[in-house]
């Protein structure tokens, strides 16, 4: 019945990876952000990615459904009560999943990153070993994000590069590009009409409003915003949305976002200014009237951002003792008190500090810190090894699309020195393993030719469909 050889089932898969597809379940996920049926559309976009993985022998064209689900749902802030009600939501997806796993059973595919994931997986499961009580360990709480954080994302990874290895008629790189694309757009979509519902907020108080699922949010804009690089390559007008998607994190109002969503603005720039020659001075303009237009109307834009700058200060010079830095102090406490393999990540002793919400863990809200608190020595070496290895995966062939998924996994690693980020199963380490998994394929699938033998990057031309295989490393 869905056999390759049938027409109809081919120009079904052909359409669902089509940008044509990818913008209707771009409107769905708006009118459910407008329309407030955030539960109703986890529902909607289950049943979407269900239908997909049983007709679709490719796991791309559930990608951006998911991410999709997963953005909606972050105003849902402590929805444990609400969602733990509805578990039967997940029947359809996991039948499906098993469904397409075996129909379309593909020969086991070992990534270069499983290693350095195996040893990460074992830390995490002995995290809190000879502290942490059992009945802690053993929670609900703690397997979804021990096992997801461990071996049940090794078990992932497996699968990703396993279904990955298959033929397709698109460039897998684009597609990425464009589904991490459409993210940050729906992130944007999710600010302005939160700014418009509360207008008059707004206008009384002449700036940012109150988001609180602006870290979130903020999150997928950094991830997002590399891929515009990419894509303006061909196409430079693609950069206006790299500045689209700051001032929405400036909107937002969080403070990780404004400073390292500012970074990585830049690393994005540098991608461009640094590798595209014939339109270098195109985007050093660019650059150059922002921060003329900065400096011009500095007065307005303090008057309207400047509560997020004030916060920053406050916080950075201790003059407001909040709940980060006394979180801080207390993940070198629980690291004096189990070295070797820390406190476990499931230990609720720090819940006086920061009352985490149901079905959270008690973070730390700093990446180095979770690892030592919760994880020991143990924890730390194995997660320096796998950063080490998935620089490595990443920079292995220096092409402008690995090079792109590198600042867009540097700005995840950034934003989660302030916040839970990578250590949250689904969807951020998800989406950092698909990348890693989808650059081996394309690393295998996809023949790169030196920058000395191929055309200079000053040549490229908005017709040619291979300048992003250019490799800029000297031979």
């Amino acid at each position: 019945m869905l056999s390759n050889d049938n027409s109809a089932i081919r120009k079904m898969r052909d359409f669902f990876n089509t940008e044509k597809f990818m913008l209707i379940v771009f409107a769905i996920a708006c009118l459910i952000t407008l329309f407030k049926i955030e539960v109703i559309g986890v529902l909607i976009f289950i049943l979407i990615i269900s239908f997909l993985l049983v007709v679709c022998d490719d796991l791309m064209p559930t990608t951006l459904p998911f991410l999709l689900l997963c953005e909606t749902v972050i105003k849902l802030y402590d929805s444990y009560n609400i969602f733990i009600k509805l578990l039967w939501f997940a029947a359809p997806v996991v039948s499906a999943l098993i469904f397409h796993f075996i129909y379309y059973k593909r020969k086991i595919v070992i990534g270069s990153a499983f290693k350095s994931m195996l040893f990460v997986s074992a830390a995490v499961t002995l995290g809190g070993c000879g502290f942490i009580s059992k009945e802690a360990y053993f929670s609900l709480v703690s397997f979804y994000y021990v096992f997801g954080l461990g071996f049940g994302m090794l078990f992932i990874y497996v699968l990703l590069c396993t279904y990955l290895n298959t033929e397709r008629t698109y460039s897998l790189k684009d597609k990425l590009s464009d589904t991490m694309i459409y993210m940050g757009l729906f992130a944007v979509y999710m600010i302005i009409e939160f700014y418009l519902a509360n207008i008059p907020e707004v206008m009384q108080t002449k700036g940012i409003i109150y988001m609180q699922w602006r870290n979130n949010i903020s999150t997928y804009l950094m991830l997002a915003m590399p891929f515009v690089a990419f894509k303006a390559i061909k196409r430079p007008s693609y950069i206006f949305l790299a500045l689209l998607f700051y001032c929405c994190i400036l909107l937002a109002g969080s403070r990780g976002g404004l400073v390292f969503g500012g970074i990585e603005l830049l690393m994005t720039m540098s991608i461009l200014i640094g590798l595209d020659k014939r339109h270098r001075w195109t985007f050093i303009s660019i650059g150059l009237g922002i921060v003329l237009a900065i400096a011009l109307f500095f007065e307005d834009f303090y008057g309207f951002f400047g509560a997020t700058f004030d916060r920053l200060i406050m916080g950075i010079s201790g003059a407001e003792k909040e709940v980060r830095l006394q979180l801080f102090e207390r993940a070198f406490q629980d690291f004096n008190n189990n070295p070797i393999f820390g406190t476990g990540l499931a230990y609720m002793g720090n819940r006086d500090i920061h009352p985490s919400a149901k079905f959270a863990l008690c973070w730390y809200h700093c990446e180095p810190l979770q690892i030592m608190g919760s994880l020991g020595v143990v924890g730390i070496i194995a997660y320096v090894n796998q950063l080490f290895e998935r620089f490595v995966i990443l920079l292995k062939k220096k092409t402008i699309f690995s090079v792109t998924v590198l600042v867009s996994y540097v700005g995840l690693e950034m934003m989660s020195l302030v916040n839970p980020g990578i250590f949250c199963p689904l969807p951020y380490l998800f989406l950092i393993i698909l990348m890693l998994a989808i650059v081996e394929q394309v690393n295998k699938t996809e023949s790169v030719k030196s920058l000395e033998n191929d055309i200079q990057l000053n040549q490229v031309t908005a017709e040619s469909t291979d300048e992003e295989d250019l490799i800029y490393e000297d031979r």
